[in-house]
């Protein structure tokens, strides 16, 4: 992923902060082709990614079988 808005070089420096943002990259603009998103990643940084209601609530059902009645 090539990204000329951020310095990722700098954000490297910090894993925890590189990773949600990374996260939300991916789930906000889509994949590279051949690209998958670790599923432990997702778990440990849902709670703390900004990304819409709707994509969150399909993750968690996905995630932890969440069920919603909306």
């Amino acid at each position: 992923m090539h990204n000329w808005s951020t310095d990722t070089a700098r954000l490297k420096e910090n894993p925890a902060q590189y990773a949600v943002w990374r996260l939300e990259q991916q789930l906000n603009f889509g994949l590279a082709e051949g690209e998958k998103i670790e599923r432990k990643l997702l778990e440990k940084y849902l709670p703390e990614l900004h990304i819409d209601a709707d994509t969150r609530n399909f993750l968690e059902f996905i995630l932890y079988d969440k069920k919603y009645l909306n």
